[in-house]
């Protein structure tokens, strides 16, 4: 409706100018009223007549003579009201629309019946943007002569101006059966038609208001408008082509057209048309954001995401009212799967007024998303065969880090500790894992005391003592410890027999145990602890340095 005011009020100026150049002949004209200070012999319509034909074909000059002629009997006769009326149009005619209006209400006082005034009047104040002012001369214009079609026309597009179609189609009716070759009525009717989504309807009548001048930005601007409703794309394209061409020194037709022209494109299918059109209009129109976000659109539809992407937020730099293309964009990288750039584009709205409670709900699933991900990601990891014991359990962690109730990590952390002996830490992820997964207590109590029993067993084994001590302390011989370091049944059995074997002072330097713990390490993927032997076998003098650089790049995976 806004574009359409725009172009109605175009067309009110435009026709109701065209009664500034019309003689006054109709039924509606005032005649001529006796003078009290002259004779009628003086002054007769005869002479009225003969002045306007001066005026009409005269130079320049002339024309100034007669405008003086009659200003001179004005002064002598104040009260002369058809010498006011003339120079009301002749003036008016000049450019002196301010002298026009006040000869014009000055001939209104001796002809107060003459809708034909009102009009003038009203088209005079129209032409100032004093519309209340105007529509008020028409509606008494109306009154006094309900058919006069120039009233008829300026009302009801006052009426189309402020959204009363129905009020606006029936005076514009009357005004077409009064004037039928008016082409700002026929222009009027289109418009409302066309709001009315009766495209198909505005067609004829606005075609016939183009035979009236085929060069007319705003006929084909509607003529436009009124095809791209009626889904003919290709005349719709031309007609706002059209309608910038003649238009194109005209800034209400220039802003008028706007993208219309790019859209148009879009829906004739000619994309890279309407891209250059879009980046064209970008450039000039007052409104760029509305442009980078149609363009966006056509991005989008055309699968060119980046681009897409790129316009959306341009469009939101410029107009905060556009936070929907920022949520396009975050969508566009949700279906990606790129996490990491819908985060950031949903922070730039998280705090907008409008969108914030969008943005924040999309970044709340997003975060289920991402930790889904890197939760399918981590489990998948754990079926690769070649992860070691180190990466396996690494990669535990990383899901207790996502989630510290996850049963998955729990119950992988419990069974990896079991099986390879390190019962203490598989009774605590045991007991964690109870409290999101629980059984039965007498379940939970058969398998804490089973592993209980096997820690001390083994510690009994390492120890001759059923809890951990400090590995100078065990009294376990030796012959039994080298069995358990080389051949042990689990990874603590054989761990721990090797450090209580090098606490003892007589196999401190033992070079099969010092490798052996080392390769214990780096067969499971402990690096750390690895490099730490390939140390004492430099500072043993077991390895060479060149060794120890070839060694210490293979555990580092180089």
């Amino acid at each position: 409706m806004q574009t359409t005011k725009k172009i109605c009020r175009a067309a009110a100026v435009s026709l109701l100018a065209l009664c500034l150049t019309i003689p006054a002949v109709s039924s509606a004209a005032p005649r001529k009223k006796t003078p009290t200070t002259i004779t009628t012999t003086e002054i007769t319509e005869a002479f009225y007549d003969k002045a306007w034909r001066n005026f009409q074909i005269g130079s320049k000059k002339e024309k100034a003579e007669v405008i003086k002629s009659l200003k001179a009997i004005i002064r002598k006769s104040p009260e002369e009201f058809m010498a006011h009326y003339y120079l009301g149009i002749m003036t008016a005619e000049e450019g002196f629309s301010n002298q026009a209006i006040k000869h014009f209400e000055t001939a209104l006082l001796g002809f107060p019946k003459s809708a034909d005034i009102h009009v003038r009047i009203g088209a005079l104040l129209d032409a100032k943007n004093r519309t209340e002012e105007a529509v008020e001369h028409y509606q008494n214009a109306f009154k006094l002569e309900p058919g006069n079609a120039k009233a008829l026309a300026r009302l009801g597009i006052y009426e189309l101006e402020n959204g009363n179609l129905d009020a606006a189609n029936d005076l514009l009716v009357k005004a077409r059966q009064a004037q039928p070759d008016n082409p700002d009525t026929l222009r009027g009717l289109g418009a409302i038609l066309i709001e009315k989504d009766s495209a198909t309807e505005a067609l004829p009548i606005l075609e016939q208001a183009l035979l009236f001048d085929q060069k007319h930005p705003e006929t084909h601007w509607l003529l436009a408008r009124a095809y791209e409703k009626a889904d003919n794309s290709e005349k719709a394209t031309f007609h706002f082509a059209e309608a910038r061409k003649f238009g194109r020194k005209d800034p209400e037709i220039k802003e008028l057209i706007g993208y219309d022209m790019a859209r148009s494109l879009v829906k004739s299918g000619k994309m890279k048309d309407a891209e250059a059109e879009y980046k064209k209009e970008i450039k000039k129109n007052q409104d760029p954001a509305t442009g980078y976000f149609e363009l966006a659109q056509l991005y989008e539809d055309t699968g060119r995401e980046n681009d897409a992407i790129e316009s959306y937020i341009q469009a939101y730099d410029l107009n905060k009212a556009l936070g929907e293309g920022v949520m396009k964009a975050a969508d566009i990288y949700l279906q990606r799967e790129d996490y990491d750039n819908a985060e950031s584009t949903l922070t730039i709205i998280k705090n907008d007024a409008v969108f914030k409670d969008k943005a924040r709900m999309a970044l709340a699933d997003l975060k289920e998303k991402r930790e889904l991900q890197e939760k399918l990601r981590l489990e998948n990891n754990l079926n690769d065969s070649k992860n070691t014991d180190a990466e396996i359990e690494a990669t535990f962690y990383e899901m207790l880090d996502l989630n510290k109730s996850d049963p998955t990590a729990l119950e992988g952390l419990m069974n990896f500790y079991k099986e390879r002996g390190y019962y203490e830490e598989a009774l605590s992820f045991f007991r964690k894992y109870n409290k999101v997964n629980s059984g039965t207590d007498y379940e939970k109590k058969v398998v804490e005391k089973d592993l209980k029993n096997r820690f001390e067993l083994d510690n009994y084994t390492l120890f001759n003592n059923k809890k951990v001590i400090p590995f100078k302390d065990s009294t376990a011989d030796d012959d039994n410890l080298m069995n358990l370091a080389f051949n042990g049944d689990n990874d603590r059995l054989k761990e721990i027999a090797f450090k209580i074997l090098l606490s003892r002072t007589e196999h401190k330097k033992d070079r099969n145990l010092v490798e052996g713990l080392l390769d214990f390490y780096a067969e499971r993927g402990r690096t750390e602890e690895a490099l730490k032997y390939v140390s004492v076998m430099k500072r043993l003098g077991y390895y060479t340095d060149s060794e120890v650089t070839e060694k210490r790049a293979k555990l580092r995976g180089k």
